[in-house]
């Protein structure tokens, strides 16, 4: 995957956002597509950006901040140079976007986005263009809440976005992509490329009394796993209700079984990486649980947002317990996370299944 060197390839660009969104309205039309998030102007605005650094097949994959953290200013700034000096400062972070524009001394302006507004990018836009073949998750390996770039253009619907593509033409390259990837058979195939039982490398999940979940390749799945097979056995009577999956908001399974508990998921907002219960009468605990590879911690904000959650269900926040599981104590995620868990939180090592480290006031209970 190229997202650092020089040498990936930037496609010619429409010239505006709003000309990708009337491509877009041409190609992936609400009438069609069965919702407006395919051609709206987030949709239109992870068009643009993707095409602005050349996220297209393996090139260069975005993340929502990429389409959030561009502005008018910077759009206009269309040099190849200049593209890939953007795309650098993005995956680096805000500070280094506002960096690469004093080093180019633009006015950055206002951004496209407000930083607490990358859902309806991620969960509505690029959810949706997944959905119907537009857009690639190149690396489903990552959990849910890392923060690492994983979005690309399908290269032939990028090739839809071109600006020498006009009339006739268009309208047959149109139809012709339509009748691959928008037939029962191209949107089955795009469902699919989520699917993780597909995948030689997928991790196989014993959940407990539930038998084998097969979860996307990639270290937080692992974790996971250790999690869902040893952590687990030292419940009472330990039941999974939920495990994230990057493309999947809510597995089938565990929407019946949050249903049937009277349990709402705030798919938006909410989504740990896994929700486990201790069923026993005794004990009858929630566990809420980050596997933290690369990002995703529970801190005392996200713990606040998820006691709320549960006060929400019904659920009493006394049975609530919050579960940051590690590859290892020497990894370095879990020697940048541990500074910032929160209180009252727990820590567990796959490589030390044993043993539970917890954070908590002097005397607490």
């Amino acid at each position: 995957m190229t997202q650092s060197t020089e040498d990936w390839p930037l496609p010619a660009l429409l010239e505006s956002r709003k000309a990708y969104q009337e491509r877009l309205a041409l190609v992936l039309p609400h009438q069609i597509t069965g919702v407006t998030a395919t051609a709206n102007p987030a949709a239109s605005a992870v068009a643009f950006v993707a095409m602005y650094v050349g996220a297209i097949g393996e090139h260069a994959p975005i993340r929502p901040s990429t389409v959030t953290w561009m502005s008018d200013a910077v759009a206009a700034k269309r040099t190849e140079a200049e593209r890939r000096a953007y795309y650098r400062a993005a995956m680096r972070g805000e500070k280094e976007v506002a960096s690469f524009c004093d080093e180019i001394t633009v006015e950055r302006g206002k951004i496209w986005y407000a930083n607490n507004s990358r859902e309806p990018v991620r969960d509505e836009s690029i959810d949706a263009l997944i959905n119907n073949g537009a857009v690639l998750n190149i690396r489903t390996d990552l959990s849910t809440n890392s923060p690492l770039a994983r979005y690309t253009l399908d290269p032939e619907f990028a090739a839809l976005l071109s600006p020498d593509l006009v009339g006739e033409q268009l309208e047959q390259a149109v139809e012709q992509w339509r009748s691959t990837h928008l037939s029962p058979t191209g949107r089955r195939r795009a469902q699919l490329r989520r699917d993780p039982a597909r995948n030689s490398k997928s991790v196989p999940v014993n959940l407990p009394g539930a038998g084998v979940r097969q979860l996307h390749p990639g270290a937080s799945s692992w974790i996971l796993k250790g999690v869902a097979e040893q952590f687990s056995a030292h419940l009472r009577e330990p039941n999974v209700l939920f495990i994230s999956q990057p493309g999947e908001k809510v597995n089938m399974l565990d929407g019946q079984a949050l249903k049937a508990m009277g349990l709402a998921v705030d798919q938006t907002t909410l989504l740990p990486d896994c929700i486990m219960a201790d069923l026993d009468p005794e004990r009858d605990e929630v566990w809420f649980v980050e596997a933290v590879f690369s990002g995703g911690e529970i801190t005392n904000e996200r713990k606040e947002s998820l006691l709320a959650w549960a006060a929400a269900q019904g659920l009493s926040p006394e049975k609530c317990r919050f579960l940051n599981a590690f590859e290892s104590r020497t990894h370095s995620e879990a020697k940048r996370a541990l500074p910032m868990l929160a209180d009252g939180s727990f820590a567990w090592f796959s490589d030390e299944p044993e043993r539970l480290l917890a954070w908590d006031s002097i005397g607490s209970d």
